[in-house]
Order: C-alpha cells, then structure tokens, then sequence
C-alpha cells in the first residue's frame, strides 16, 4: 500500500511519470507492471491504461518518458493511439507489446514513424519473447533511445512500404470490388487504378518472374488479384477484423454509388433523347 500512496502522491504534485503500460489484459498488465517496478526502480512510477482512449489521455497529460502499448485494445488500437501521442508529443518513445504482429499494423507503424521530426525512438516486440529479451528492449528504447525491432520480424520492417491507396485496394480486392468500382470508389480514373494495382503487385510479389522466360506462363496460369489476396492473408497485411469492417463500409458505398450510377445513365439517356429529337436548322 505504501508504494501505491508514493505513486499517487507523485501524480497529485504533478512530478514526471516515467512509463505508461497500455494493456487490456488485467493478468498482462500486472505482469508488466511488476516487471518494470522491479527491473526500473529508477524509472517509476508506472502507471496504466485499459484501452486506446485513455492510453492517448493519459500519455499526453503526463508525457512519460516510455509507453508500452499492447496493439489490438478496445476503443482505439496501440497503432492509433500512437499516431495520436506523437502527433503531440514527438519525443515520446514506445514499445509495441503485441501478441498480433500483423504486417498492417508494422507498415502502419513506419507510415507514422516516418511522419515524426525528429524520428522517434520506438520498439516493437512479440509478446512470446523470453523475459530477458524484452528487458533489454525497455532499456534500449527507454535509457538509449535507440530503435529495437524483434528479429523475428525485421524482413517486415525491409519491405517496401504499402501507400494508402495500396493498402485499402487490399480490402477492395478482398471483396471482390472490380478496377471499375475501385476507380469510383477513390475517384480515380480506370488506367490510374489500373497502373496503382501493377506498383501493389510488384511490392507484393518480388519475386516476380516479369523480365524472364517465365512472364508469359505465369500471367496465364496465375490470377494476380486472388494472388495477391493470398499474399496479403499470408503477410498479415490483412485480417478478418479490418475486413469485416471494411464490408460494412463498403455496403454503404455500394448502395449509395448504385443510387449516383442510376441517376448518371437516367441523365446520360436524357442528354441522348434530347440530342434526338432535335432537328438540324
């Protein structure tokens, strides 16, 4: 009880807070914390949040020197939250905690990274790691502000970053949207979806036999959207929780662009009748 009245006490006289624990999981939270108090006791006090909202409000009323945050919370995931910590406060620097380490949410991460000045110190590590393991991730990041990526997953970090067309153009080809819907959809012209989705592809597939013997074969046995649908399954650039919700969003588009495509060939036929009718002078 006497360290939880200090902790307190020093949050009341406003003194810096050193690391912030963002995990859903009471069992994992506890685990955290009490890793962190015993392995950082010059590092304290430790507190925590339950989801992504209070996550964001509390890193930026306190500004701790260190966030560990868990990725998928409810209200608002890890990824967001820190998108909207380093938005305000840049020298923030975090470790992604995760047990999902999806590569939507590693391409998502260097996005925002990359939109950081100065670049910030960050970590990204699977839960399954040995305890020593994430021990020196914390004081890396935390005492050296240095970057520290799991190896498990540093090829996720090398590959080319996916730009905000590609990765929604994953869900539109998920769900089986065609290069015609797609142009509406982000309002583009068809051959600019068209040239959008070969640049996907040759980042999805770099391996790609283009240029060799193999090219002519491999475009009739092979097709490239449900190639590429599987690739991103196979990655983690797509899961079935963003897909879901991708669904739903899309069903409200296709409704109300089925209203717009109908109002458009009413007009179209009507500029074709009038043309018509009309007689010479």
């Amino acid at each position: 009880m006497a360290r939880v009245t200090s902790v307190k006490t020093k949050l009341e006289e406003g003194l810096p807070v050193s690391i912030l624990i963002a995990e859903d999981n009471v069992a994992q939270r506890r685990y955290l914390r009490e890793l962190i108090e015993r392995e950082f006791t010059a590092h304290l006090p430790v507190i925590e949040a339950a989801d992504g909202e209070e996550t964001i409000e509390l890193a930026l009323k306190h500004r701790p020197e260190l966030c560990v945050l868990d990725i998928q919370m409810p209200r608002l995931s890890g990824v967001k939250a820190a998108r909207a910590i380093w938005r305000s406060f840049p020298a923030a620097r975090i470790i992604f905690w995760t047990q999902f380490p999806h590569e939507i949410y590693i391409n998502e991460i260097r996005k925002i990274v990359k939109t950081v000045q100065p670049p910030p110190a960050y970590g990204f590590i699977h839960k399954n790691n040995p305890e020593s393991r994430f021990l020196r991730f914390v004081a890396a990041v935390l005492e050296d502000g240095a970057d520290m990526i799991d190896p498990a997953f540093k090829d996720s970090f090398k590959r080319p970053l996916l730009t905000e067309f590609e990765a929604e153009a994953l869900y539109y080809l998920a769900l089986g949207l065609s290069n015609w819907a797609i142009a509406r959809k982000c309002s583009l012209s068809l051959r600019g979806v068209e040239s959008r989705l070969a640049t996907l592809y040759e980042k999805l597939f770099a391996s790609s036999p283009e240029g060799t013997p193999n090219e002519a074969y491999d475009k009739l046995a092979y097709n490239v959207r449900t190639r590429a649908f599987f690739e991103a399954l196979r990655r983690g650039l797509l899961n079935s929780d963003e897909i879901e919700k991708a669904a739903v969003e899309l069903e409200g588009w296709i409704e109300r662009d089925r209203k717009r495509h109908l109002e458009e060939q009413s007009e179209a036929t009507g500029r074709h009748a009038d043309g018509a009718t009309r007689r010479p002078e």
